[in-house]
């Protein structure tokens, strides 16, 4: 008789991040740097640069380099390491490849982003433990490693997998063995796996939150988070005090969803330096608008909510966004609509440090036809 994991596969679900995803992709194109720190951001310019670091591996990380870093830091860490910009256009290839291999693995498969998905797994365990007599935990680990052995033979990139019985602990637990790691929670584990862990580790849980968890409740762990009573969650949290609790918990009843769609898609860039002249902002807005329509069409989206974002000299920031009439597939109209919002800027005299643009309310185009938007658009 098979050991007993009280798991049966009745619900497993399997989180797959790829790691470090932006970097990796890179170095899949230049292996012999993978020994090396690397970073995907805006140019350094020798410590002058202006924005920020996109990503980086984990030997810069070990570094102190992390996402988000002003990239004049990571230089001051890491001036030796290597700088590339980044190429959005191969991120969503190989993004696409990927989740096309784990579609082969999952009863059902529900992309999160660019580099992340849920995949339930229990009628797949149920065969591998039939037909190889595998024990619970052999097979999730056999399964596990059929997933990385496929990613890593086929693009050159690792990932990082995390196993519960529910989608929120399975996402907690993929982080804590990065990368290349493999975390399985047992259901018998879940509230003593979760105990120790920072309530910051919760998906979910950001600054605002954690603020006042930290100074309302004197809440730093899980643990704590799990003993606080739901009356005193919900004064402070209200509908949200439910679903903190369960967490807290390890509950979580909600799908592996199939059908996921991206809420919006956006890029931005920063200047080297601040720029008054509006005719460059245009031009280098357009360059952003034009990456964006991109990604959408090699995703074969729609979309119908445009918007802007700009950013003054002393980070003053302005957003600004329009909704159309109908769905569209149009590079004109995308222009069209960003230089309208920008143009509400053009009498200020204030220098622009960054420029951005993002769509919204997307759907799948199901063919080549354009929309009557479109045509009106090309007609003009």
């Amino acid at each position: 008789m098979k050991e007993s994991l009280e798991w049966e596969f009745d619900r497993t679900i399997f989180h797959v991040d790829m790691d470090s995803f932006y970097a990796s992709c890179e170095l899949s194109k230049r292996p012999e740097m993978k020994s090396e720190p690397f970073v995907v951001g805006a140019d350094p310019r020798d410590g002058k640069g202006r924005g920020v670091v996109l990503a980086c591996n984990y030997i810069a990380k070990k570094r102190g380099l992390r996402s988000g870093m002003p990239i004049s830091r990571a230089w001051e860490l890491a001036p030796d390491a290597h700088y590339v910009k980044p190429d959005f256009d191969l991120y969503v290839q190989i993004s696409s490849k990927v989740m096309q291999l784990l579609r082969k693995f999952g009863d059902k498969t529900e992309q999160m982003s660019i580099d992340e998905a849920y995949l339930d797994v229990g009628e797949r365990l149920k065969l591998i433990s039939e037909d190889l007599n595998l024990k619970e935990d052999e097979s999730i680990r056999n399964l596990a490693s059929q997933i990385k052995k496929s990613i890593s033979e086929n693009q050159a990139i690792t990932c990082s997998v995390g196993v519960a019985n529910t989608k929120i602990v399975a996402k907690i637990a993929t982080d804590m063995n990065k990368p290349d790691g493999l975390t399985i929670v047992r259901p018998s584990e879940v509230v003593r796996f979760l105990a120790p862990l920072a309530v910051s580790k919760i998906p979910g849980v950001g600054k605002v939150t954690h603020k006042i968890l930290s100074e309302k409740f004197h809440i730093e762990t899980i643990d704590d988070l799990r003993k606080v009573p739901m009356d005193n969650l919900r004064d402070a949290f209200g509908r949200s005090a439910l679903w903190l609790s369960n967490v807290a918990k390890g509950i979580d009843e909600s799908e592996v969803v199939e059908s996921w769609d991206p809420v919006s898609i956006s890029s931005e860039t920063t200047f080297m330096e601040d720029e008054g002249d509006y005719t460059k902002v245009k031009q280098v807005m357009d360059d952003v608008a034009e990456d964006v329509f991109s990604r959408l069409q090699t995703d074969h989206y729609l979309f119908r909510n445009v918007g802007i974002k700009i950013r003054f000299t002393g980070f003053e920031t302005h957003t600004r966004s329009k909704s159309l009439s109908a769905h569209s597939v149009s590079l004109e109209i995308l222009l069209r609509e960003c230089e309208k919002m920008l143009s509400e800027f053009y009498d200020s005299e204030r220098k622009v440090r960054l420029i951005g643009v993002r769509v919204s309310s997307l759907k799948k185009k199901e063919d080549d036809q354009m929309t009557l938007m479109d045509w009106e658009a090309a007609d003009r």
